[in-house]
């Protein structure tokens, strides 16, 4: 069995070192996560397992609420300031989290906006959070909707790469540092407490 192991650095970290993010920054966090599982689902799910074009009615509603939820979150991560990273995290470590959480800014925010764009060529009428509709912003145009579908495909594999970093980061924290990191951005959640595996 092991013991509750609690770094030194851990112990002697600075009380703002220990801050968690505000609870406006958590609700972000969690709203878009759980949106992207839904939109994820929206491609994966079997078409004959919904109502017909209910899947893609979906896909072009959660985009633009993914998308109108990053540039309001993006506002509050500008005009507040984050905890910071742990004092022990090695510059390179240090480099690869703030290149993971900007890439999801940039990544969430054209990613959506692709998807307009193709959906706009097709014909189709995005809706904000499902009830009000947005206008085109192309003309109704199959192969440059086919096109920029393309990239919005492969744009989608850089975010879910990107998805994955982030996960393994967040288990990196909780498993191996036991540094309490993870529960900075859980809701209620402090820093004072670290995963025990008795």
């Amino acid at each position: 069995m092991f013991e509750t192991i609690r770094s030194d650095s851990r112990l002697d970290a600075t009380p703002e070192q220990n801050r968690p993010y505000d609870a406006v920054a958590q609700t972000f966090h969690w709203l878009v996560a759980a949106l992207i599982v839904a939109q994820f689902a929206t491609e994966l799910i079997p078409k004959d397992w919904a109502p017909k074009g209910a899947l893609a009615s979906w896909h072009v509603s959660i985009g633009p609420s993914i998308l109108a939820l990053m540039l309001l979150r993006l506002v509050w991560r500008l005009t507040h300031r984050p905890p910071p990273a742990p004092a022990d995290l090695s510059p390179g470590l240090r480099l690869l989290s703030r290149a993971t959480h900007w890439s999801f800014y940039v990544l969430l925010i054209v990613l959506p906006l692709l998807g307009w764009v193709a959906a706009s060529g097709f014909g189709a009428t995005p809706y904000l959070f499902g009830v009000i509709p947005l206008p085109a912003l192309i003309a109704k145009d199959k192969p440059t909707a086919e096109a920029v579908g393309g990239v919005h495909g492969l744009v989608a594999w850089a975010l879910l790469a990107v998805i994955t970093l982030h996960v393994a980061g967040a288990l990196y924290h909780a498993v191996v540092k036991r540094d309490g990191v993870l529960g900075r951005m859980l809701p209620g959640g402090k820093d004072s407490k670290v995963i025990s595996l008795n």
